[in-house]
């Protein structure tokens, strides 16, 4: 079942919740709208469900319109299931029968039932549980309900508010992984919210980004990762590295006595920003590990973190304070050069106001 969304804006008081929004969900895809509290995410998977109304535009279903300002179709006659952040179970009814209360009332065999219930009960650990009522679950325990009642009857597409944000973190890491392989064991065609971006990388095949309510950018996960399309999208991504230079021609900068080279649009001149991911950076005690391939800055030790598998070193650079992964500690004050792939770094210049936590490093 594909889904096209033309056009489509909600306003609220004459606040664009969601403005001039336009993309298709193919079938069998899946696709995660990511963007920070507030950006319109689940007011657009709410218009999908038909649970609100929309201004402009339209939503189709197979290339039949199911919303628009004049129609929206009651969401019972969509064939569509969703996932709530909040869980929606029935509280009179135990795990067993919240989840097959769908199958139910379609009027699913016994057999198909049971082939159904024994593979979601082992994949979101509900063994042993399924007598129990809601009020007697944890939250994670009902979000893993609210997953397998969604999943039972095999939807065609399925509408995903959030579905993993009341896990704990480790169970967070395998249910993600497991979803992205059900979803596309069973085929389904899925739209997903969520502000987490591991979590769009391991369930999309495309990640629309959403900020105030308009795309900032639609691609597939490698895509957006590899060219982040604005300095908002790199900060949402989790590239907090930001160093001040001076842009010396279309694709490189300068700070202090070093030249640094990525992908930008610049004129020489101007004043930039330079972004990198954590993970990107080594650290290394002289030039040895530098080519012609990388970026290179020297800098000062002025703080390491141990962080379990890692050390997150902080270096003072001409430019500005960088944080590094890195295997083992570094001594305070140490003299070291950090180094760091041209096709890793990105260039914007300073015409952006980006809001915390999109901070930028002064130097110290």
């Amino acid at each position: 079942m594909s889904l096209q969304i033309q056009n489509v804006s909600k306003i609220f008081k004459q606040f664009r919740a969601v403005n001039d929004v336009s993309f298709t969900v193919e079938p069998g895809e899946i696709v995660s709208i990511l963007g920070p509290s507030g950006c319109g995410k689940s007011t657009l998977l709410q218009m999908v469900a038909g649970l609100q109304s929309l201004d402009e535009g339209e939503i189709r279903l197979d290339g039949k319109i199911i919303s628009s300002p004049n129609m929206t179709l009651p969401p019972e006659k969509r064939g569509i299931n969703m996932v709530f952040q909040d869980y929606a179970l029935w509280p009179h009814m135990t795990v067993v029968q919240n989840i097959f209360y769908g199958s139910k009332i379609r009027k699913v065999n016994k057999q198909e039932q049971a082939e159904t219930k024994n593979f979601l009960f082992n994949l979101l650990q509900l063994n042993g549980l399924e007598n129990r009522y809601p009020s007697e679950l944890s939250g994670g325990q009902q979000q893993r309900v609210a997953i397998a009642r969604a999943l039972s009857t095999k939807p065609t597409l399925l509408l995903l508010d959030e579905p993993l944000s009341n896990l704990d973190m480790q169970l967070r890491f395998e249910m993600r992984n497991e979803l992205s392989y059900l979803l596309r064991k069973l085929g389904t065609t899925a739209l997903h919210v969520t502000h987490d971006p591991l979590e769009a990388y391991a369930l999309a095949d495309r990640i629309l980004m959403l900020r105030e309510g308009q795309i900032e950018q639609y691609g597939t996960p490698m895509e957006v990762r590899q060219a982040p399309a604005s300095l908002w999208v790199a900060g949402l991504l989790g590239m907090t590295n930001r160093l001040m230079a001076t842009a010396k021609d279309s694709a490189s900068v300068k700070i202090g006595d070093a030249i640094i080279r990525g992908n930008g649009t610049l004129t020489n001149g101007d004043d930039v920003i330079v972004v990198m991911d954590s993970e990107a950076l080594k650290i290394g005690e002289n030039g040895n590990e530098i080519n012609s391939l990388k970026n290179s800055l020297h800098g000062r030790v002025t703080h390491s973190i141990f962080e379990g598998h890692k050390w997150r070193i902080m270096v003072e650079t001409a430019g500005g304070r960088l944080t590094v992964l890195h295997g083992e500690q570094v001594e305070v004050n140490k003299e070291v050069v950090v180094s760091f792939e041209r096709n890793h770094t990105f260039l914007y210049k300073q015409t952006e106001q980006v809001a915390p936590p999109f901070l930028v490093h002064n130097r110290m």
